[in-house]
């Protein structure tokens, strides 16, 4: 910026600031890294005798308070506690607002900080998973943050390439990652649930010549890596995000294939059944959908195209060879691009939610040998508790592929999950299909064939549950699926 835009800048905040105090509300909240801002904001309220929010103001202010009031701050434990309070209740008021629903959305599925006033019975408790981000980085930030994977082997020379072209793909304003991810089986996946190793990190800076390249991993500089607790809290809480995020336009981009148009509101994606594209969605789920909205260039996934609206390929057809996907040495991934896609195989008995190369998650299932379809289907019905209720022979949840006999379903025989016990269907572990149930989108492509996933298993933690906004039951239906 140049030196007089930024004296004008000033002058306008000032002017503003002083003549009407709602303009300093509304200007911390668009530029929350402001420490004058909250300073004067702080003025405000004490002005008003509204110590407690004064308090919480000067304390964001930090060193700009103890410049102009010659002081450090003093907050008694009594009165943190008060700011922590007064920051949930600013957060509730504030959650159609970018900095603070992105907040939210890290609470609710994150556990950064649970508030028992947010609480969903559909989501699980986080009291022991409590984890804090970096002095000085907020959600927004988080937010913003660019995160890319190496797929091949840790070296120098690979760190060096993959640098070079993960800085010349988009600028840094927040932070950006580099990441190794550990790969699962033949290394022709990447697990999600696996930490990445963190090799090396980018501070972004308004002058792109003061970013500093952090290392964080000896054998991607020859050097002595610094620490990387920051980086890997920044990550957790971006990962948080990003799923959430994954899931929203995979929703979008399958009512779209099915539609022929973006749906007029988020209601859409969680109307009654049969329309229940997903259960519910998040508050940072509400939040994306509006600057999707305001954003119609971004509403998509641009790294790939939207799910066909075609249905499956028949029973018997061979799985696409896009399904198989191969890792490039050295190839730079940015994970959770591509819409979620569920591929089952036959021969290790395995379902895995995919985002590209990347499993999401993985399950093992029951089967029923070559009375089991393969080929590419869709999901093209869910229905929860079918038949009526949660414990009979299709479990808690179910979804239809592609209009057939064969479902994913729950069941009531946990001892048949990795055996070819069914007729034909895929069965699950009842806390399995339920979050898978959550997780896919109506219309979510199902690739069945054999020697297509990694034996491994592994639990993700918490599980991922929306909030149940919508009827998702059919009493008017006997479900008679190839059980």
């Amino acid at each position: 910026m140049k030196p007089k835009d930024h004296d004008e800048q000033l002058r306008q905040f000032f002017q503003h600031s002083m003549d009407n105090p709602l303009y300093l509300k509304k200007y911390v909240r668009e530029h929350p890294a402001n420490k004058m801002a909250w300073y004067l904001l702080g003025r405000e309220y004490e002005a008003q005798g509204k110590k407690g929010k004064a308090l919480y103001c000067y304390t964001q202010a930090g060193e700009i308070y103890e410049a102009f009031e010659n002081q450090t701050i003093q907050v008694s434990p009594e009165s943190e506690q008060s700011l922590r309070q007064w920051e949930r209740q600013g957060k509730r008021n504030q959650r159609r607002q970018r900095g603070r629903l992105a907040a939210l959305g890290l609470l609710l599925l994150a556990g950064v900080l649970y508030a028992p006033e947010f609480h969903d019975p559909h989501l699980p408790k986080a009291e022991s998973r409590i984890t804090e981000l970096p002095d000085g980085v907020t959600p927004a930030q988080v937010q913003e943050t660019k995160v890319y994977y190496i797929a091949g082997p840790k070296s120098k020379e690979n760190a060096a390439a993959a640098l070079q072209e993960m800085l010349l793909k988009e600028r840094v304003n927040s932070y950006a990652i580099l990441a190794h991810g550990q790969s699962m089986g033949d290394a022709r996946w990447i697990s999600w649930l696996r930490s990445p190793d963190i090799l090396l990190s980018v501070e972004g800076k308004q002058d792109a010549a003061l970013q500093q390249i952090q290392y964080h991993d000896a054998e991607s500089c020859s050097c002595q890596p610094t620490e990387a607790s920051k980086p890997k809290a920044i990550y957790s809480a971006w990962a948080a995000q990003r799923e959430q995020e994954l899931v929203l336009r995979s929703a979008l981009a399958a009512y779209e294939a099915k539609h022929g148009k973006p749906p007029e509101s988020l209601r859409k994606l969680n109307e009654p059944y049969p329309g229940n594209v997903l259960p519910g969605v998040t508050p940072y789920m509400e939040q994306l959908y509006e600057e999707l909205a305001g954003s119609p260039e971004k509403a998509g996934l641009p790294e790939t195209s939207a799910p066909a609206s075609n249905p499956a390929s028949a029973p018997g057809a061979a799985p696409a060879s896009a399904d198989q996907p191969s890792v490039s040495t050295g190839g730079l991934i940015k994970p959770l691009t591509e819409p979620l896609r569920i591929v089952v195989d036959k021969q290790n008995h395995r379902l895995a939610v995919v985002s590209g190369q990347v499993i999401v998650r993985n399950y093992p299932v029951g089967l029923g040998a070559e009375r089991t379809p393969e080929g590419t289907f869709q999901i093209s019905e869910k229905v929860r508790n079918p038949n009526g209720k949660s414990n009979g022979e299709f479990g808690s949840r179910g979804m239809t592929l592609s209009d057939t006999l064969y479902a994913i379903h729950g069941t009531n025989q946990p001892a048949s999950i990795e055996k070819d016990k069914s007729l034909g269907c895929i069965r699950m572990l009842k806390e399995d299909v339920e979050e898978l149930f959550d997780m896919v989108p109506m219309g979510t492509s199902v690739t069945i064939g054999k020697g297509l996933l990694p034996v491994d298993i592994q639990r993700s933690e918490p599980v991922f549950r929306l909030p149940a906004s919508t009827e998702e039951t059919n009493p008017g239906k006997v479900y008679k699926w190839l059980n």
